[in-house]
């Protein structure tokens, strides 16, 4: 390798510039088509850069690696073009040495080189895996005037010789570093140029470098840095500042297929939502939980709408061939949604895509594959689950897979409890008594059966509460019949254990439906509504589903699955009193399933 590598520089060096420039070219091609740095680097632009399109973030990224391969080429040609480079910024540097801070940008070992051939300069190297070639590299080095240091205590000795140490803070993470913002993610960033600079009493010293034009570049010292008295963590902010307002006004000099954001200690979290309450609830809730996981999680939520019924078909078709990592679904993307709806998505990054329900699904697989996040989707989709990072779907879907967890019921969230617990006590000026809640949906198909029984359930119910003294909190949906509403308002809204009494469909309160089951020790729920049972049972409270309707077979699947759970009460609702509590541990077992699947996705 060694004797191959002297060779390609000895005919590169008498080959003509536009040949190299040719070659260079090429080797830029290649790594641009090659699928793996595509795909980091895009992902990492995109991070950086969220509002810019996916033109935008190609060219940046076909510029990079036209750089880079270039740079690849100038490294060997040195003797040839050293003149081309331009060293601005002498003013800066003292005569006492510093500590020389560059990042992965530009071409950093020619620019470096440039400034080695006007003042001392060291670099601590690090043995390569190939060692024939490292020691090509170490003799290229040396050509260009830099001082090699092989351990810590050779680099030592030259900072005391006022010698300037070259370091990169952007590569090469230890256990130790600090979490620094960098274009709003936070990243461990090495912290050694700070602390060789505090104890040898040096300066730090930014440095750029630019190309500014084919085999030109200019290396700008930016104004040192003093770093006594100052935090490490202050000092490699004002750093990453310095080199984030660098990469913003040349994004295209930054190598962007280095992991840099891989490390990061954040996570952007995208919420596709299809306007259903339960639905965002569901993904509200798994996002609490990757919350819970020690990462810092900034959430943003988007409502998705498509351009019509057919493009939600043929959105499904085109998530069903979308890899893991696909570019052209941004393509795509526009002619599905509407409008709007795109010009929100393509100005977001997030590193996980969240959604509840089929109709989101297509859009979370296509946009995850888009900008390489990870995908994570709730309830039955019409794609294979197997096509996502993470499924949870609840054992009534009768999905039988094992690329999927399974739980009983519905996510739920439970960090607001006590809040919506204080909020409703004090809205409704609810008094001490113990509280009974209850809860009613609609009719499916039967309205006569669902009035009769609601007719026969509620005078038990009244008489109930009124022999044990309890308070009766109330409410129904938007899915109540106007009969069933007026019906309640006329028997229970004069009653004088009624404490609340909300009709949703005339004035509802988004802290209610948690408020009652917070403060209730029993909750009384239509069984028709599988999003309200599968909530109450969530929150580990007392359940009775009251049965106002023959139940259809998703709902006697759905009740089959946690009749362990909750109790039944059926007509002509006999027994009332013999009830007896029942809490239920759902949430429990759920929680644990689905914490110990989202590792994955983290």
């Amino acid at each position: 390798m060694y004797f191959l590598a002297k060779f390609v520089r000895a005919m590169l060096l008498k080959l003509p510039l536009w040949m190299i420039l040719v070659f260079g070219k090429a080797i830029g091609l290649f790594m641009y088509l090659s699928a793996k740095k595509q795909r980091v680097a895009f992902k990492n632009i995109k991070s950086a850069f969220p509002t810019k399109n996916r033109k935008e973030v190609l060219l940046i990224l076909r510029r990079s690696f036209d750089g880079f391969g270039l740079a690849i080429l100038e490294g060997l040609i040195y003797p040839r073009i050293h003149k081309n480079i331009e060293v601005r910024g002498d003013e800066n540097i003292g005569l006492d040495g510093g500590i020389f801070v560059g990042i992965h940008s530009g071409n950093w070992e020619v620019a470096i080189s440039a400034f080695a051939h006007r003042h001392k300069l060291a670099v601590f190297v690090q043995e390569q895996k190939h060692k024939t070639l490292d020691k090509f590299l170490n003799e290229m080095r040396q050509e260009g005037k830099i001082k090699i240091c092989f351990s810590l205590k050779e680099l030592i000795k030259r900072i005391k010789q006022n010698y300037f140490i070259g370091v990169v803070i952007d590569h090469g993470v230890r256990d130790d570093a600090v979490i620094v913002d960098f274009f709003s993610h936070q990243v461990p960033t090495p912290k050694g140029a700070v602390y060789l600079a505090k104890k040898f009493n040096k300066k730090l010293y930014p440095t750029f470098c630019y190309r500014k034009g084919n085999f030109s570049h200019l290396l700008e010292i930016g104004k040192p840095i003093d770093p006594k008295g100052q935090d490490d963590k202050d000092v490699l902010r004002s750093l990453n500042e310095a080199y984030e307002d660098y990469i913003t006004k040349n994004p295209w000099e930054y190598f962007w297929y280095y992991k840099r954001f891989k490390r990061k200690i954040n996570r952007d979290v995208l919420i596709l939502s299809d306007g259903r309450t339960g639905h965002f609830k569901q993904s509200r809730a798994l996002l609490a939980l990757l919350s819970e996981r020690g990462y810092v999680i900034k959430s943003e939520m988007i409502e998705m709408r498509y351009k019509s019924k057919l493009v939600r078909v043929i959105a499904n078709i085109f998530a069903f061939f979308a890899g893991h990592n696909c570019l052209w679904c941004g393509w795509v993307l526009p002619f599905l949604i509407d409008k709007n709806t795109w010009k929100r998505l393509n100005k977001i990054y997030a590193d996980i895509v969240i959604s509840t329900g089929s109709y989101v699904a297509p859009v979370n697989k296509l946009f995850s594959s888009y900008i390489g996040a990870k995908s994570a989707v709730i309830l039955r989709s019409n794609i294979p689950l197997g096509r996502f990072d993470l499924a949870i779907v609840p054992e009534h879907d009768r999905i039988q897979t094992d690329k999927a967890i399974i739980i009983k019921g519905a996510l739920f969230d439970s960090s607001s409890l006590d809040e919506r617990r204080k909020k409703c006590k004090d809205f409704f000026n609810l008094s001490g008594k113990n509280k009974i809640s209850l809860f009613i949906g609609g009719p499916l198909t039967d309205r006569r059966e669902f009035m009769h029984n609601l007719k026969l359930f509620i005078p038990k119910l009244k008489e109930f509460v009124a022999q044990n003294d309890q308070g009766l909190l109330v409410s129904t949906s938007r899915r109540t019949p106007q009969e069933a509403e007026s019906y309640l308002e006329s028997e229970l809204r004069d009653f004088k254990n009624t404490e609340a009494l909300v009709v949703a469909n005339k004035r509802n309160y988004d802290f209610v439906f948690e408020g009652f089951c917070v403060l209730a020790d029993i909750i009384f729920v239509s069984n028709e509504s599988i999003s309200m049972v599968s909530e109450v049972v969530s929150m580990q409270k007392s359940c009775v589903c009251v049965s106002l309707e023959t139940e259809d077979d998703k709902r006697k699947v759905f009740l089959e699955s946690i009749e362990s759970e909750v109790g039944f009460f059926n007509p002509p609702y006999k027994g009332i009193e013999l009830i007896k509590p029942k809490a239920s541990s759902i949430f429990t077992k759920n929680k644990k399933s689905v914490k110990k699947a989202i590792g994955k996705l983290l």
